[in-house]
């Protein structure tokens, strides 16, 4: 079955990046790609231009935007996979979500933290990773766009989490490893062997807790398993160090885990090096 990705175009580098990212991965998953772009028309503006008697020019703003759909599709074109192009009235991150009803994967860019168009693509990153329907990946300026060869998971035995190592097991195939990290936080700042002798059966239990929702995910043991004692963002920030892609739920297990993830979330789509991808549960 043919797999349906959007890409989000808003004129930028990181846009363009994005749909290379897209166009380099999806064309061994035989995905059928779709870049769209998105514009409308700030109430505050039609309301300015209504009271002097003149209109916006809606037709010249979809131009503009075909045309920035166009020109990112023109700098992929090496790549020899054919991109859809589409342009949509609307403002982007809702447009985005919409289109994601029936998609597999969106794919949107993100720019250096340095630039003013951060805060404003963050903004459509983050609505994008908390309504969308389809898995999103969020893929920095720059991000190579060759194969992926090794893809990083977190992990903390919830369903969110669970639909997250699903879904990278899905996406690496056998084309890339996949390795599983399950961080267990429990006093930071103390020894690892003296946390151990402290709350050594409550250590166990987690483990087993995750190891055997592991099995009844990954029952043939396709993927790596660390387990390890430390926060979940320097577990992903030393697994990533070896990864090609980054992949984690939406919300973690608990009104406290699910604030926790939230954070390291944030973290991980502003500041990750690599391509993150985080999946919805359905």
């Amino acid at each position: 079955m043919t797999a349906r990705w959007i890409v989000g175009i808003d004129g930028s580098h990181a846009a363009v990046d994005a749909l290379r990212w897209a166009v380099g991965h999806g064309a061994a998953r035989d995905a059928d790609i779709t870049a769209i772009g998105a514009f409308h028309v700030p109430a505050l503006m039609a309301a300015f231009t209504a009271k002097r008697g003149f209109g916006v020019d809606e037709i010249g703003l979809a131009a503009t935007t075909g045309h920035d759909v166009d020109v990112a599709i023109e700098a992929v074109a090496d790549a020899g996979v054919d991109v859809h192009p589409v342009v949509l009235e609307g403002q982007a991150q809702h447009v985005l979500v919409d289109a994601s009803v029936d998609a597999d994967l969106l794919v949107i860019g993100r720019t250096g933290s340095g630039e003013l168009r951060h805060h404003l693509l963050g903004s459509v990153s983050r609505y994008c990773v908390t309504h969308s329907h389809a898995a999103v990946a969020v893929v920095p300026n720059g991000a190579a766009a060759a194969t992926t060869r090794s893809i990083v998971v977190g992990f903390d035995g919830s369903d969110h989490g669970a639909d997250a190592v699903r879904w990278a097991l899905d996406f690496a195939g056998d084309r890339a490893s996949v390795r599983i990290v399950a961080a267990i936080e429990v006093a930071p700042w103390v020894d690892e062997d003296v946390t151990r002798e402290h709350f050594g059966n409550e250590i166990d239990a987690e483990e087993q807790r995750i190891t055997e929702a592991l099995d009844v995910i990954d029952p043939d043991g396709r993927a790596e398993r660390s387990i390890v004692m430390m926060g979940p963002r320097q577990a992903l920030a030393e697994a990533q160090e070896h990864a090609d892609l980054v992949v984690v739920g939406t919300r973690g297990r608990g009104l406290i885990a699910a604030g926790l993830l939230g954070s390291v979330s944030t973290w991980l789509l502003h500041d990750s090096a690599l391509p993150v991808v985080v999946v919805p549960s359905r």
